[in-house]
């Protein structure tokens, strides 16, 4: 962990930056300097200078002065990431301020978003066509479209269907030598193969290579289902283009091939009729049990907690009322919901649910409920799992949230080996929870890092998670 250490920045890149952008927009102030050193992760890296970028061609001029200088340079604008990707201790470029736009086209089809607009302010503007975008992380309020693009954010219900990958239209990204490509212009390609022509050349030689049956079948396999560990390369198999390949590989890249200055992305249409229900099970296990029947059923949202998930909820004193009291120890719950166009459709959701219920070993029999007096609560005290244990954390710790995706039908024992591994390693305070449908689970564990003991013993942890992960075919 680095407490906040600053690179050495020279002289000379402070002055190219001066030049190229103007005094109003470089600042090396101590105080704007802090302002933009953390995120809400646990990490600290004080940036050695703060670019407020206006335009593209800003970032841009400020993104081939680094390359010049061999500096690192990062981008920040929600700072909500809990890995620390939106840190640096060289160039800080704020998009904060001058990139919040938000475009409607085609009738609310399509969305044209800059970087620092958030998920809820994009949404708000597309709720009068009926019409969202298609990721719906649960820092939606928070997060922007910055990180929500660079991390290929899903959320509750999108999937692999509607995540940022799969509804890009077309973007315009920055390279780091300052090029600037807009993959909507029919002139792209050839702009690319000019200004770029040896990253041309490797686009296309690692186009080949996935090609190849054993990798291209590898590939296939690995993003048939959720995926953001390194880099997409599903792209290299769905497009044929270096500007299309490239433009795709930046979904997920977490900034690390260049910078999104804007995107035009395909929405997705609100449903209006919702079937919503907490189903109580008496184990984790039946609770991952059962949910290849529920997803074959066609549920939108199947959201998973544990015992230890739902206590915390129990123990909260606006709504926790609304968590069944536990029958023993070890329960999980599915908050479960159907997304669907129009009554009838929900009318046929809800007779498929309560089919599947029916045969499922659960504590009380559920409700299918659309009142979002009944609702709300419920979501809410869902969305807040990660603020419930950082709060109850003792001073000096650091709550650690970990994400990964294994096959739905593998999901119930690795949530048994992952308790087990809690057990063998002391985090007794750990949750689990998370996008059970696509067997993706978050997981929080508390550590002191101040002493070698935490760092030790965490080190050893993830070493055993990771195994347990990747031998269930599965993705960090």
């Amino acid at each position: 962990m680095n407490r906040g250490a600053r690179s050495s920045i020279p002289s000379s890149l402070v002055t190219d930056l001066l030049e190229a952008l103007g005094g109003g927009k470089v600042s090396q102030d101590p105080l704007d300097l802090a302002a933009v050193a953390p995120d809400a992760s646990h990490y600290l890296l004080t940036p050695g200078v703060l670019v407020r970028a206006r335009s593209t061609s800003d970032v841009a001029a400020a993104m081939a002065a680094a390359t010049r200088h061999k500096m690192a340079i990062n981008f920040r604008s929600g700072g909500t990431s809990l890995s620390g990707q939106g840190l640096t201790n060289g160039v800080m470029v704020d998009t904060r301020r001058s990139f919040r736009g938000v475009e409607v086209l085609d009738g609310g089809r399509k969305v044209r978003v800059q970087p620092g607009a958030t998920i809820v302010a994009v949404n708000s503007v597309l709720a009068r066509y009926g019409r969202k975008l298609g990721p719906d992380p649960a820092s939606s309020v928070a997060c922007t479209l910055g990180g929500v693009l660079a991390d290929n954010s899903s959320g509750m219900s999108c999937g692999t269907v509607a995540n940022s990958y799969r509804t890009l239209d077309s973007m315009v990204f920055v390279l780091a030598s300052g090029t600037v490509i807009d993959t909507a212009d029919p002139q792209c390609e050839d702009k690319l193969a000019h200004d770029e022509p040896e990253l041309v050349e490797t686009l296309m030689a690692l186009r080949d290579q996935c090609r190849e049956q054993a990798r291209a079948d590898e590939i296939a396999f690995q993003f048939s289902r959720k995926n953001t560990m390194g880099y997409g390369l599903n792209a290299f198999l769905d497009y044929d283009t270096p500007a299309q390949i490239l433009s795709h590989l930046m979904i997920g890249s977490e900034g690390t091939l260049g910078f999104i200055s804007s995107a035009v992305m395909n929405t997705v249409k609100i449903m209006p009729n919702l079937a919503t229900a907490l189903l109580h099970f008496p184990t984790l296990d039946a609770a991952t049990k059962a949910l290849p029947a529920l997803v074959k059923s066609g549920v939108t949202v199947t959201e998973l907690m544990d015992s230890s998930s739902l206590q915390l909820c129990r123990d909260d004193p606006a709504n926790g009322h609304i968590i069944p009291p536990a029958p023993g120890n070890g329960d999980a719950a599915l908050l479960v919901e159907y997304h669907c166009p129009d009554q009838k459709s929900r009318d046929e959701a809800v007779e498929a649910g309560n089919s599947v219920i029916s045969g499922l070993d659960l504590v009380n029999e559920p409700t299918f409920t659309d009142d979002p007096a009944v609702r709300g609560p419920i979501w809410t005290l869902r969305n807040g799992l990660y603020a419930k244990v950082a709060g109850t954390r003792q001073s000096g710790q650091t709550a650690l949230l970990e994400d990964i995706a294994v096959p739905v039908e593998t999901l119930a024992g690795v949530c048994g080996d992952l308790q087990q591994l809690f057990s063998e390693h002391n985090y007794p305070e750990s949750i689990i929870f998370g996008h059970a449908k696509d067997g993706n689970i978050h997981f929080l564990v508390v550590e002191d890092f101040r002493n070698k003991a935490g760092l030790d013993r965490y080190e050893k942890f993830t070493e055993d998670m990771v195994t347990l992960v990747l031998n269930a075919h599965g993705t960090l």
